[in-house]
């Protein structure tokens, strides 16, 4: 499905010189996989999603999604194909539009249409997308997302990233601006959505717990490098207090 070759990513440093972040890292996603990808602070998580998303540009290597190669490939046609929500909820919607309106703009994605088209999706539509969610988006439709709340907007956001059915999602700790019991809640929107659009999805998280909860496959980096990956049976086994020795381990 993804297939990350020899990548190899640099940054230069006026007062430390060479920074070097991946050496020819190589990683497989497969099709419907759902992989939480832990590590510390600098090893590369966030790096690795912009890469993939077209923000960054590698050093070198490659990049094949669906037998594809995608590496030269420019951010804003990327967008088509890969979907990403953000830590900061306020990056994954419009402010001064209203729920339908950024519903609408998602369903369009990538269409050089008017807003009067855009908007063209009847209520019912719209209603049945937000449907089961616990956060009372379907009452919010015409209030402007600057006025939901945190959680409201990363579940509005997570739906308007997967409503276009992209080959890929990229979830950049999508829940560790929010209070526990709403991201409980967002994580279980996360596993729905992705489960039944079988979506194949990244998640960056710092939540342990989270990451053996849910996805099939974890995945920890460390200097540029996979030094864990687990398949579903095998993180089934996985305790946090594994992880943890992981992590003192890796230094």
């Amino acid at each position: 499905m993804l297939k990350i070759q020899n990548l190899s990513k640099s940054f230069h440093n006026s007062y430390l010189g060479e920074n070097v972040l991946f050496s020819n890292l190589n990683l497989n996603i497969n099709k419907g996989d759902f992989v939480s990808i832990i590590g510390s602070n600098g090893t590369g998580k966030s790096t690795l999603l912009n890469i993939i998303s077209g923000v960054v540009e590698e050093t070198s290597g490659s990049m094949l999604l669906q037998g594809k190669d995608i590496t030269q490939m420019p951010e804003h046609k990327r967008t088509k194909i890969i979907s990403r929500v953000f830590q900061n909820p306020a990056l994954g919607t419009c402010p001064s539009m209203t729920v339908r309106e950024n519903l609408s703009l998602a369903l369009n994605k990538g269409r050089l249409i008017n807003l009067k088209y855009c908007l063209r999706h009847k209520t019912e539509y719209l209603e049945e997308l937000l449907d089961g969610i616990s956060l009372d988006l379907k009452k919010l439709l015409d209030v402007e997302a600057k006025y939901l709340s945190g959680g409201q907007r990363q579940a509005l956001s997570l739906i308007m990233a997967s409503v276009s059915n992209p080959k890929v999602l990229l979830l950049d700790e999508h829940t560790a601006a929010l209070d526990p019991k709403t991201s409980s809640e967002v994580m279980k929107l996360t596993q729905k959505i992705v489960k039944e659009k079988n979506i194949t999805t990244l998640m960056v998280t710092h939540n342990l717990r989270d990451a053996i909860q849910y996805g099939n496959r974890i995945i920890m980096l460390h200097k540029g490098e996979v030094i864990l990956d687990l398949d579903e049976e095998e993180k089934k086994k996985l305790t946090v207090e594994d992880i943890l020795k992981k992590f003192e381990y890796a230094v």
